[in-house]
């Protein structure tokens, strides 16, 4: 059975302590020295006592020594790596071959893609009903008012409570930093409990510095302490990018804090990563210190905490293939934190665990060679929980006269909602429609790089079964591991391959179609329905009975699930719109953005406005749909796919524009 370890409230001392009580791990195996003598763990401590200003080298995961990665050598590596691509070439081809020469088996395809397809768009709909609901609840608590009368309940947590902010950003707008700062200063904790780090990165130069020197000079009375970090460039292993950013703030948060994080519970110390345009709902610093002190020590320690993302900043000023974007990282993501028991939710964009678990032994920190930062520091926190009870089952069995069983290993990680919501911007260009479509294009291929972590999670898997074997590990972690791995894969690749069979499949019904059509089918058709017949396949003798069977399977889901999910995606932006779910502060939009918009301000929408909010959201899902899936999904999915399996995790950091 595992330990219930308290988290350490001294940083370098409770560090060292936890990373001897593991030392043992290392893919399950004992520490060994390496070629200098030098012990892993005193490397590990001496890594620690340089600020880890070289922390996110690779993957903590495997142990003290980062052995779980994608950028290392190795058979199993490079098999891992190939995966995404074989999965979908092999997809492609399957779909273009059998509709050119196996149209039967084509459409038998498309049906089964449909039916996947469906099923996971009726779970986002019924898991982003509840989520919208839960979010609207919790925006009309008084957080501010509960944390206030849980402090003066538990006085002595109110100065052992902190937040640090990390604003990862690379030639950001200004203005749009300083709305992100001013933002986060509406909470009430912002002067006593809360830090913010600039995250710049060193290659933007002195117009960078001179930046982050005029936003300190800003809002520096605004907040607890404000400080700027500056990632250096062509540091050897990193990619550049939000988490080789993150992971190089991560140090200089802790090499600048060192005094005071001593001082204090490193699990009431939360750590908040977001991007450099999230717009935090003011009262989510209390309702998340407020949530989290309601657990115990090892549970918090164990947590990531999430608030749903609405990508809504600009939402009526982009193109309609881009504003379909927005709707589904809505469906996404609400349903992944309200439907957590039929799927694993993965933390994005913005995103807070505590300290403690940052600190880690086991995690160690952000990465340096990874493009997806958010996913990929769930999987890692996920397999880290694994790997320290693998460890200390064995210290267990290797004990004299140990009689002890160990349980079934579960992870102990989880995602729990914070439901109020942090806004954000589509990508937009300034220099029009067309232009706003290329940089919607160039941020779906970043985004595609994030398959990377399929292979990134089955290599961790593998070597989890390696080192522990499947019987010690609880269903409920095979179960969690495979939920992970079946949502990317979803996303990624069944979600194009299905829009492309479609497309393929209405592509061979056309001729048949055309020509029924001239022959009079359709009149005939419309007479049969006048007089009350009923229409089968005989009805359609151009297209066939297979061909009709087929569209009917294919395509008879899509409207009734479309309507579920228009449902829900305009309950959402309706409240949003009104002002219910995040009420934005006067000067963070401009003039074209408030026209363009509803009045910040809390007011409500006739029957009119709503019916016609539900059409237009309609239109886009109807119009923009499979446009938005094949430029968006399968071109930018299928380069990244060949990217990983040519040249590994060396991805090109692609930056997409926002609007100025």
């Amino acid at each position: 059975m595992a330990r219930t370890r308290s988290p350490p409230t001294e940083p370098v001392e409770g560090l060292r302590r936890r990373i001897s009580e593991t030392s043992t791990v290392k893919d399950g195996l004992s520490e060994t020295s390496l070629k200098d003598g030098t012990s892993e763990v005193v490397q590990q401590e001496n890594l620690w006592n340089r600020g880890l200003s070289h922390a996110g080298e690779g993957d903590f995961a495997g142990g003290p020594v980062r052995c779980v990665s994608l950028s290392a050598p190795g058979l199993l590596t490079s098999a891992c790596c190939c995966l995404p691509a074989a999965l979908i070439f092999p997809g492609i081809a399957t779909v273009v071959i059998c509709a050119l020469v196996l149209p039967v088996t084509s459409f038998y395809i498309a049906m089964v893609l449909s039916i996947v397809t469906m099923s996971f768009s009726v779970n986002l709909a019924l898991g982003g009903m509840v989520g919208a609901w839960s979010m609207k609840r919790d925006v009309e608590k008084d957080w501010d008012g509960m944390l206030l009368q849980f402090f003066k309940d538990q006085p002595e947590l109110a100065d052992d409570t902190s937040h640090i902010v990390v604003l990862p950003n690379y030639k950001e707008d200004e203005q749009m930093l300083l709305q992100t700062l001013q933002n986060i200063a509406r909470s009430p904790m912002a002067k006593k409990s809360i830090r913010v780090v600039l995250a710049m990165e060193e290659r933007e130069g002195p117009s960078g510095k001179a930046k982050a020197e005029r936003l300190i000079a800003s809002t520096s009375h605004l907040f607890a302490d404000i400080f700027a970090s500056f990632h250096p460039s062509n540091l050897p292993g990193d990619i550049a990018g939000k988490s080789s950013n993150s992971a190089w703030a991560y140090s200089q948060i802790l090499q600048r804090y060192a005094a005071l994080l001593s001082k204090l519970d490193l699990s009431r110390i939360f750590l908040t990563v977001g991007d450099a345009d999230t717009l935090w709902h003011p009262k989510f610093w209390s309702a998340l210190t407020y949530q989290a002190l309601q657990l115990s020590a090892e549970d918090r320690v164990w947590s990531m905490f999430q608030p749903p993302i609405l990508l809504t900043r600009n939402l009526f000023s982009v193109p309609g293939v881009t504003r379909l974007s927005s709707y589904a990282t809505t469906l996404f993501e609400l349903s992944g934190l309200a439907n957590q028991s039929f799927g694993s939710a993965l933390t994005y964009s913005a995103y807070t665990m505590t300290l403690a678990l940052a600190t880690h032994p086991l995690v160690g920190g952000w990465d340096r060679d990874v493009i997806a930062e958010d996913h990929h520091m769930f999987a890692k926190c996920y397999f880290a929980t694994l790997w320290e009870q693998i460890g200390e089952a064995k210290v267990h069995s290797k004990s004299k006269g140990s009689t002890r069983k160990c349980m079934p290993i579960t992870s102990k990680l989880q995602v729990r909602p914070v439901y109020l919501p942090a806004i954000s911007y589509l990508v937009e260009s300034n220099d029009g429609w067309l232009a706003s479509v290329i940089a919607r294009f160039q941020q779906a291929r970043r985004h595609s790089q994030g398959i990377a972590e399929v292979s990134y999670i089955l290599l961790q898997y593998i070597k989890v079964l390696s080192a522990a074997g499947p019987s010690q590990l609880a269903f409920r972690t095979h179960s969690g591991v495979l939920s992970m791995l079946n949502k990317l894969i979803t996303v990624h690749f069944t979600n194009q391959l299905h829009v492309l069979s479609t497309m393929i499949t209405a592509l061979s019904l056309a001729p048949g179609i055309l020509r029924w059509v001239s022959q009079g089918g359709l009149l005939e058709m419309s007479k049969q329905i006048l007089a009350g017949a009923s229409l089968d396949a005989s009805s359609f003798p151009e297209v066939g009975a297979l061909a009709y069977s087929g569209a009917c399977c294919i395509l008879g889901p899509i409207p009734p699930v479309f309507l579920l999910m228009v449902l829900v995606t305009t309950f959402v932006i309706k409240e949003w719109m009104t002002g219910h779910l995040y009420e934005e502060m006067e000067g963070n939009k401009s003039e074209e953005q408030a026209a363009a918009q509803a009045p910040a301000k809390t007011t409500q929408m006739s029957l009119y406005q709503q019916v016609s909010l539900f059409l237009w959201i309609l239109w886009d899902y109807v119009a923009q749909g499979q446009m938005t899936l094949l430029l968006f999904g399968l071109i930018p999915v299928t380069s990244a796919a060949w990217s990983l399996l040519r040249n590994g995790t060396k991805f090109e950091y692609i930056v997409a524009a926002k609007p100025v």
